[in-house]
């Protein structure tokens, strides 16, 4: 297979996402850096007119939407699968990748991890009035998640999905934070949290940022 491109920024959570499902997939693939604030700009418009990362180039084929990405990802190299056969577990995979981009990444991205490691970053202090607001849907959003998990090691079936690989890297970030309390009712979404973490497709494309300090 030709190799493939991703245009994204360096401690992104769909870059990451995206990244994880092309070294579980095997598929070799070239990241070009899009710096912070670079995404803005003429040359990275071309290929997301809304100005987000990550974009996938492959034989001059352009996809952006992390979700269109994984899926697209799904059908080049079907094995191994990454998304669930049994009708259910579809659901709750497309429910729980629902969850992240519609309330999750929402509240949790610039709200609560934006605020605590990447303004920290930069040398900025928080927000403390947008982290509060944050607080009650990303409360929301893991009990869903831990209510999805039950008691099996992934979120929707008994193997790896879209699913796992979309909420990941949005909760390796929180447990970065003082905001990690939050997991305290959800020990069962922790211990999925270190049983993936040890995976080599994210241990392979984890960013500075994510690791554990």
């Amino acid at each position: 297979m030709s190799r493939m491109i991703v245009y994204g920024t360096p401690g992104s959570t769909y870059t990451w996402s995206t990244e994880i499902a092309l070294v579980e997939k095997k598929i070799p693939y070239e990241l070009v850096e899009v710096a912070f604030g670079a995404h803005l700009l003429p040359p990275h418009r071309e290929r997301h007119p809304f100005a987000k990362v990550p974009v996938l180039e492959h034989d001059g084929f352009r996809v952006y939407e992390t979700q269109a990405i994984l899926r697209y990802l799904d059908q080049v190299v079907p094995s191994p699968p990454l998304q669930p056969s049994d009708p259910r577990d579809a659901a709750r995979m497309n429910q729980a990748i629902g969850i992240v981009d519609w309330y999750f990444w929402r509240a949790a991205g610039p709200g609560i991890v934006g605020q605590r490691l990447f303004a920290a970053a930069r040398g900025l202090a928080p927000d403390e009035a947008a982290v509060q607001a944050a607080v009650p849907v990303v409360r929301t959003s893991l009990s869903e998640l831990d209510r999805f998990l039950g008691d099996r090691q992934f979120l929707a079936g008994d193997r790896l999905t879209l699913a796992d690989i979309m909420v990941l890297p949005i909760v390796r970030y929180l447990l970065l934070t003082p905001e990690a309390s939050l997991f305290d009712p959800h020990p069962r979404l922790r211990a999925w949290c270190e049983r993936l973490g040890s995976r080599e497709s994210v241990r392979e494309t984890e960013p500075q940022l994510a690791r554990k300090r």
